[in-house]
């Protein structure tokens, strides 16, 4: 009878552990196929692009503005909040010279970002030096067709050609 119940339960632990296996096995399955699944679907939709007739403006260079600039940053600034990205550090050069100087834009902007070799701290750790021309925006107007022509040549830019010749006409 020992043998008997024996042999039973033995059959029963192999036959559980079977069965846990082979479940984990169709979990793992169904978590796989769930994970490289690949949906598309299409339906109709509106597509609304408003049509705005472009603006042209004059823009004046400020006489008594400086064209030199250079201010310190600090290593936390540079290094953390524009994420070490020199794109970013003109970016926010151009930013801070625009508001120093009250104007619109920085014509012809260049631009030296170094470490300043006299620091001090953390907080004079690089500088940025830009050098242009401030300007501002002046006489707001929706574009005419004698504008539109203008507008145009950087679309043909290729055809240096073709270029010139309109210009000169």
């Amino acid at each position: 009878m020992k043998k008997i119940l024996f042999l039973v339960v033995a059959c029963l632990i192999g036959i559980s552990a079977n069965a846990q296996k082979t479940k984990t096995v169709t979990t793992t399955t169904a978590h796989s196929d769930a994970t490289y699944q690949f949906t598309q679907a299409r339906m109709p939709q509106v597509w609304v692009e408003p049509v705005v007739k472009p603006l042209v403006v004059e823009v004046e260079v400020i006489q008594e503005a400086p064209t030199f600039w250079k201010k310190s940053l600090g290593r936390y600034k540079v290094e953390n909040e524009l994420e070490g990205k020199l794109e970013n550090v003109y970016n926010y050069g151009i930013f801070l010279y625009t508001e120093d100087t009250k104007s619109d834009m920085i014509v012809a902007a260049t631009y030296n970002f170094y470490t300043n070799p006299n620091r001090t701290g953390d907080s004079d750790w690089y500088i940025i030096e830009i050098k242009g021309f401030p300007a501002k925006f002046k006489n707001w107007r929706t574009a005419t067709e004698n504008d539109y022509e203008w507008m145009k040549i950087p679309a043909v830019r290729f055809n240096k050609k073709e270029v010139f010749e309109k210009v000169s006409e």
